[in-house]
């Protein structure tokens, strides 16, 4: 007669054999990084090797975005919205995707993060891009959450919240071009906006 732990053995192995599928799948689709590696990461600009481990690109929207795309997207979310919550920065991921996908942008991720019609201080599309300060992360927590959420985002995971949108500012300011837009969404302390006539209909195909 085979005793309790012959019998128990096998279970258990099933069990741990489950958790470690569980822990790869976590690690390879939300990109998390260990605290550690953000420690070393302080000092300098994050690079794209650091920033995903395990996989080299995604496609997604379309397109093949690769550690360097994905490392604009996180940058632009953690810069415009690290503050904000879940909804908030996934609509900052919704407005730099949607721009890739519109003909008047950019065709990249990091085209249209970086996008000025002109070289000067504080021109460019997204402020903090030409602000004249570093671009490093120093908040490590809000660093991590703004790469699993463009992550998650281009995978397909989340949707975008804005209906569509191509333009945003903050609730404390109101710019003339406002006026001439469709307001989409409050998201946070952003308010959302798409061209008039632009009608709402899905950006991408999957």
């Amino acid at each position: 007669m085979r005793s309790v732990k012959s019998l128990m053995r096998p279970a258990l192995g099933r069990i741990l054999a489950m958790s470690v599928v569980s822990l790869s799948l976590f690690f390879g689709v939300t990109g998390f990084i260990p605290f550690e590696d953000y420690q070393k990461d302080t000092l300098k600009e994050p690079s794209a090797a650091a920033f995903v481990r395990q996989y080299n690109t995604i496609t997604s929207h379309n397109l093949i975005v690769d550690t360097s795309e994905l490392r604009c997207l996180a940058l632009n979310i953690y810069w415009e919205a690290r503050s904000e919550p879940l909804n908030g920065k996934l609509a900052v991921a919704g407005v730099t995707m949607n721009r890739v996908a519109h003909k008047k942008f950019p065709h990249t991720i990091c085209g249209v993060v970086k996008h000025s019609r002109s070289a000067r201080l504080h021109r460019c599309q997204f402020s903090w891009y030409c602000d004249g300060k570093k671009d490093i992360p120093r908040e490590l927590t809000a660093w991590r959450d703004a790469q699993q959420v463009a992550r998650l985002y281009l995978v397909g995971i989340y949707d975008d919240p804005t209906a569509n949108a191509l333009w945003y500012h903050a609730d404390y300011v109101s710019p003339s071009w406002a006026g001439k837009m469709m307001r989409t969404a409050k998201i946070g302390r952003h308010i959302f906006y798409r061209a008039q006539v632009q009608k709402t209909a899905k950006a991408y195909s999957y």
